[in-house]
């Protein structure tokens, strides 16, 4: 069922009370009813906000990238965030916050019923306050998708803008072979202790018939990185990898898988693999650079805390109007 502004409430068989009221309905904004059951549903919360923002206004931020399906930072309550060319810098809607931004025409886009801003242009205000890993996972994953390229993020850089130099970083670092964020970390891992790495490349047999596609080809080496999720360990997958690394050993290839843990507690022990695939001596300060970025991102908890920090501007549950002005205020 679609949203039901209160004001319309008889036209729909509704009264306002009843919406108001009734456990199977919800509020996402001041006016404006939505059905319980799809709360979880962004883009019908999203439908819900519309109707109480202005005919210019687009999702954009986080809106549009979660709505896109693109990989987003590991922070809950991701906030609902639109923007608008209106003179007001913000508007009081409890329950999404409106950012005063003028979007070229061309960067106005449709993900179905619903305004959004360009891929380009979400990449360019997301860079305002993610950290490097979590912007270059983002890349990665609208790069696989081909929701974007490098050059049309470039295009749609100002430069000056607030978060440029963050994604000039990003840019340089993405690469749409990554099939998922956790891929995207252990690379960015390996890129960042300085070690090349080939992702997803396609290994094949004397007879030039494929073997396997691997996460990860530690370049000049025989070894092969990958990513093991917890789907790794049910029993068929099990089997298929099993099945796998015989293969890949026939090949001459050694293949290191890794979990999410170690690639977030103990990046050290991953290098020193990719030092030893290499033949190299051990040197500790080769994770430096890696550690640095992490303690700024969503994968550790101070990233976490410092990115709601950077959102709580965003974060909305009531209206600035009801706030009442202090004593002798003008």
């Amino acid at each position: 069922m679609d949203p039901i502004r209160h004001a319309e409430a008889y036209e729909r068989g509704f009264t306002p009370h009843l919406l108001r009221t009734s456990p199977h309905f919800v509020h996402p904004v001041a006016g404006v009813a939505q059905l319980a059951a799809s709360a979880d549903d962004l883009a019908s919360t999203c439908r819900a906000v519309a109707l109480q923002l202005p005919d210019d206004a687009v999702f954009t931020h986080l809106t549009s990238a979660q709505l896109r399906g693109w990989w987003l930072p590991m922070l809950d309550g991701v906030p609902i965030i639109a923007c608008t060319d209106r003179d007001a810098p913000h508007h009081d809607r409890r329950g999404v916050y409106i950012r005063r931004c003028a979007i070229p025409p061309g960067h106005r886009h449709r993900i179905g019923d619903l305004a959004v801003a360009s891929p380009e242009w979400t990449i360019v205000e997301l860079a305002e306050h993610l950290a490097l890993l979590d912007l270059v996972a983002v890349i990665d994953c609208a790069l696989h998708r081909g929701d974007v390229t490098i050059d049309g993020i470039r295009a749609t850089m100002r430069p000056g803008r607030r978060g440029v130099r963050v994604l000039r970083r990003a840019l340089d670092l993405a690469d749409g072979r990554s099939e998922s964020w956790w891929e995207t970390m252990l690379r960015l891992l390996h890129v960042l202790a300085g070690f090349a790495v080939d992702p997803q490349e396609v290994i094949t047999n004397a007879a030039g018939v494929e073997v396997a596609r691997v996460d990860l080809r530690i370049r000049g080496t025989n070894r092969v990185a990958e990513y093991d999720g917890s789907d790794h360990r049910v029993r068929a997958q099990h089997e298929s990898d099993l099945a796998r690394e015989k293969r890949l050993a026939r090949e001459g290839l050694e293949r290191y898988g890794y979990i999410a843990t170690e690639i977030v507690h103990t990046p050290e022990r991953i290098v020193r693999d990719a030092e030893e695939a290499h033949g190299m001596r051990h040197v500790p300060g080769r994770v430096d650079g890696w550690r640095a970025e992490a303690r700024a991102a969503s994968i550790s908890s101070a990233g976490q805390a410092a990115l709601r920090r950077r959102l709580v501007r965003f974060v909305r549950t009531t209206s600035p109007r009801s706030a009442k002005p202090a004593s002798g205020a003008t």
